[in-house]
């Protein structure tokens, strides 16, 4: 579902906006009227098995890196290379740990905030606001003068120095 006032993404169960905080309960209410309970858990159930599955590719490509850069720095141990030649197999075991991490935990994670927006792709069909384009640049802006904090004060000291001197 979508916030009728900005167009954000957003979930049948919020309540507001996160977006621009418009009431969305009496929205989300006539759409759960119209599409039916069925056709919301068949495509709830449809979105969780592709987060499962995409967790389910990253988690194997990354432990598939990891073992083999695990592999690769126990032969270089075994078979006593120099120490530059471990940066290689260490490198695929940091890259098979943030495959990991970022597959397993930080994709599962930004799925389930319902407000993330995403940038179209090049095959998206959602297109960007137009806006108009001129060729005259706006007003020049004046500044307007703001008082200073000081200059009361100022003017008071200049009236006693004109005046009269207190004794």
């Amino acid at each position: 579902m979508h916030c009728p006032s900005c167009g954000a993404e957003t979930t049948l169960e919020q309540r507001f906006c996160r977006g621009c905080g418009m009431d969305l309960e009496t929205v989300s209410k006539l759409v759960a009227a119209h599409s039916s309970p069925e056709s919301l858990k068949l495509e709830k159930s449809l979105t969780e098995k592709a987060n499962r599955q995409r967790m389910y590719q990253s988690f194997k490509w990354g432990m598939t890196c990891f073992i083999l850069g695990t592999a690769a720095l126990a032969a270089t141990k075994t078979l006593g290379f120099d120490k530059t030649f471990n940066l290689g197999p260490l490198l695929l075991v940091f890259v098979g740990m943030g495959i990991m991490f970022y597959g397993g935990v930080l994709l599962p994670m930004r799925e389930r905030v319902p407000g993330s927006r995403k940038l179209p792709g090049p095959g998206s069909t959602s297109e960007l606001p137009q806006t108009e384009t001129t060729k005259e640049l706006r007003a020049a802006r004046v500044p307007v003068p703001v008082a200073s904090v000081t200059e009361r004060t100022t003017q008071l000291i200049s009236s006693e120095k004109i005046g009269t001197p207190r004794e």
